[in-house]
């Protein structure tokens, strides 16, 4: 029976070549665009952090104004300045980190070469050890460091390379923004995708080639990017200061277990004596369980 299948067939085929032609292109496009499609579906759904995102919780608070808060609402992204400050201060998760973007100029030291452009992120020393940056050549700053404004960067392998010949780097100096900073690490071979711990500069772009306290860059006034949220009806002069009414700042803590997740989420009605309130939400990075706390305080920073 096969035999004779396969006789019709080729028949079929001498009788109709160009017929024949475009219906096996066509299958072929059809199932070469089904694995692509698969492909990129099980690239982009994988784990971007195996073994380490079910441990990481981005921090979310509705510190608006309390006329507006909508019981149950999606609290903001994002958390304004004296926010992510107050909680990077208690500390009560093993490890933190309060960050945002930027892009910056660079000057190495080689004068003949052109400054260059490059991605930033403003960040706090935790960050490293939390989302699991390789390094190639020294490690990262501290959190004295962070308290002292210290001008030290930590530069990607690729930045190394184009800067420094990728040779060891750390104890140079480069000029960001015309202001000279120290190399105090240099990273191995590292890309998160997606970039979920900040998603406002991107999805699936490269990864910073510069990281930097977070303190210096406010210091130093240094150019921010990605999504600014502001509310309230009077000028706000600075919307980067820290009693501005915006949320720009993206916050992540690690929980290594359940008990750190609820001495957490236990935590939360406590900061209300920093001024924060209303909706205060931890959100695991890999999906799960919402842990969700709603906070009604009659005397907030929310309420102007």
């Amino acid at each position: 029976m096969f035999a004779y299948y396969l006789d019709l067939a080729l028949r079929s085929c001498r009788a109709n070549p160009v017929l024949t032609g475009l219906m096996v292109l066509a299958l072929g496009l059809g199932i070469g665009a089904c694995m692509t499609t698969l492909t990129v579906f099980h690239v982009l759904s994988a784990d971007p952090l195996p073994g380490r995102s079910q441990h990481l919780y981005q921090v979310q608070l509705d510190a608006g104004q309390l006329a507006y808060y909508r019981p149950g609402a999606e609290p903001e992204e994002q958390l304004t300045r004296f926010d992510a400050q107050a909680l990077l201060a208690e500390a009560q998760a093993p490890q933190q980190a309060m960050m945002t973007g930027g892009q910056v100029i660079l000057q190495g030291p080689d004068e003949q070469l052109e400054p260059r452009s490059s991605d930033v992120r403003y960040t706090s020393a935790d960050f490293f050890a939390m989302f699991g940056l390789p390094f190639q050549y020294g490690g990262p700053w501290s959190a004295a460091d962070d308290a002292s404004h210290a001008r030290q960067v930590v530069i990607s392998r690729e930045l190394n390379e184009a800067m420094f010949g990728g040779g060891n780097s750390v104890g140079k100096t480069l000029r960001v923004q015309d202001t000279e900073m120290r190399v105090v690490g240099v990273l191995g071979a590292w890309r998160l995708t997606p970039h979920f711990y900040d998603l406002n500069t991107g999805d699936y772009g490269q990864t910073e080639g510069l990281y930097l306290p977070f303190s210096t860059s406010r210091g130093l006034e240094l150019p921010r990017s990605g999504t600014m949220n502001c509310w309230g009806n009077e000028h706000i002069p600075d919307a980067t200061a820290p009693n501005a009414p915006c949320v720009w700042i993206q916050y992540w803590v690690r929980l290594p277990d359940a008990g750190a997740v609820q001495r957490a989420h236990r935590g939360l009605p406590r900061r209300g004596e920093l001024g924060l309130q209303a909706v205060q939400v931890l959100a695991p990075a890999s999906g799960g369980q919402h842990f969700q706390h709603h906070i009604f305080i009659e005397r907030g920073r929310g309420q102007h």
